[in-house]
C-alpha cells in the first residue's frame, strides 16, 4: 500500500482495521470536497474510512452527525456506522460495491425522482427527534463570521427581508439531511437508494432540503412529490432557494479562507452568488415575499 503517515495511523486507530496489520491493507483514495476518504480492503473486508477535513471542524459537532446518522440507518436510509469517533470525527462504513452516486441528470428520471422524494419523505415523517438546529440566516452569518468579503455581505444585507418573511411564517421542524446533493445518493444495484454523508443534519424546515433537491438537479417535480407527498408552499420554496445560494455561497468562501484546496471552489462560489444576485433581482421576490409578510 502507498506510504500515508495519515492513513497509517488512522488504520491503527480504528479497532475493525487494527485487527489486521497496517500493511495488509490496501487503501484507494475516494472523491470528496470536505474529507479525506479511503476505500480500504483486505481479503472480504471492505470499508470506507473516512478523516473529516480540518476546516469543516471549525463548525460541525461530530456527535451531533453520529446520532443523527444512528436514526437514519434505523429509518433503513443509510448503513450504520460500524465505527464513529466523537473526538475526532473518524468513521468506518462499509463499502457498497454494487451502488453508485446519482448525478444531476438521473434527477430528470421518473422513477428516481420519486425514490429520492420517498426517502426524504421517510425522514422528515419518521417523528423522530435529531440532534441540532439548522436555519439558514444564522449558519450564514456563523460562515460570514469565519470568513466573508464585501460582495458577501451586501448579498447579506439584500437578503435581509427573505429572513424576515420566513421567520414571521416559523413551520415545524424535521430531522432533515441538510445536503441532499446528487453524489450523497447511492443507488443500488436492487434498486434502494441510499442517502449518505449526514454531517450538517439536524432538524430543520423541510423546505430546506425540498429546495436543495430543486437546486442540485432538474428534478421530476411530478415524481419527486408522488414520493415526497404533500410539499412546502411555492414561495416558501422560492425563497428558500434563494437563501440556499447564500449559504452555499457563504460555505464555500469560508472552506477556501480555511485552507481547503479542493479544485472547483472558485467556480462554485461564483455560481452561487451570481445565481443568488439574479434571484434578489428577480421580480417574482416581491411576489413571494408578500405571500409570507
Amino acid at each position: 500500500m502507498t506510504v500515508d503517515p495519515e492513513l497509517n495511523n488512522l488504520l491503527g486507530s480504528v479497532p475493525l482495521l487494527a485487527a489486521r496489520p497496517a500493511a495488509a491493507w490496501q487503501a484507494r483514495p475516494l472523491v470528496s470536497m470536505t474529507n479525506r476518504n479511503w476505500r480500504v480492503t483486505a481479503g472480504d473486508a471492505d470499508y470506507v474510512l473516512r478523516a473529516p477535513g480540518a476546516s469543516s471542524q471549525r463548525y460541525l459537532s461530530r456527535a451531533q452527525e453520529f446520532h443523527n446518522a444512528a436514526i437514519a440507518a434505523d429509518l433503513g436510509i443509510v448503513p450504520p456506522l460500524l465505527h464513529a469517533d466523537a473526538k475526532t470525527g473518524v468513521t468506518l462504513q462499509a463499502f457498497l460495491a454494487d451502488a453508485r452516486a446519482l448525478t444531476p441528470e438521473d434527477f430528470a428520471a421518473p422513477e428516481i425522482a420519486r425514490k429520492i422524494g420517498g426517502v426524504l419523505g421517510r425522514l422528515h415523517r419518521s417523528g423522530r427527534a435529531y440532534q441540532g438546529v439548522m436555519q439558514a440566516f444564522p449558519i450564514i452569518d456563523t460562515y460570514l463570521e469565519l470568513a466573508a468579503d464585501d460582495r458577501l455581505r451586501r448579498l447579506r444585507a439584500r437578503a435581509e427581508p427573505i429572513r424576515v418573511a420566513m421567520a414571521a411564517h416559523p413551520v415545524a421542524l424535521v430531522p432533515s439531511h441538510i445536503d441532499p446533493n446528487p453524489a450523497n445518493f447511492l443507488l443500488r444495484g436492487d434498486g434502494t437508494l441510499l442517502l449518505i454523508d449526514w454531517e450538517y443534519s439536524a432538524m430543520c424546515d423541510p423546505a430546506w432540503d425540498v429546495a436543495a433537491i430543486e437546486m442540485g438537479g432538474r428534478i421530476d417535480h411530478a415524481a419527486f412529490r408522488g414520493g415526497y407527498g404533500a410539499l412546502p408552499g411555492e414561495s416558501r420554496l422560492w425563497l428558500m432557494r434563494a437563501a440556499l445560494h447564500l449559504v452555499a455561497g457563504s460555505w464555500t468562501y469560508a472552506e477556501i479562507a480555511g485552507g481547503n484546496a479542493a479544485p472547483g471552489l472558485d467556480v462554485m462560489l461564483e455560481r452561487y452568488l451570481s445565481d443568488l444576485g439574479r434571484m434578489l433581482d428577480h421580480p417574482a421576490l416581491k411576489r413571494h415575499l408578500a405571500v409570507l409578510g
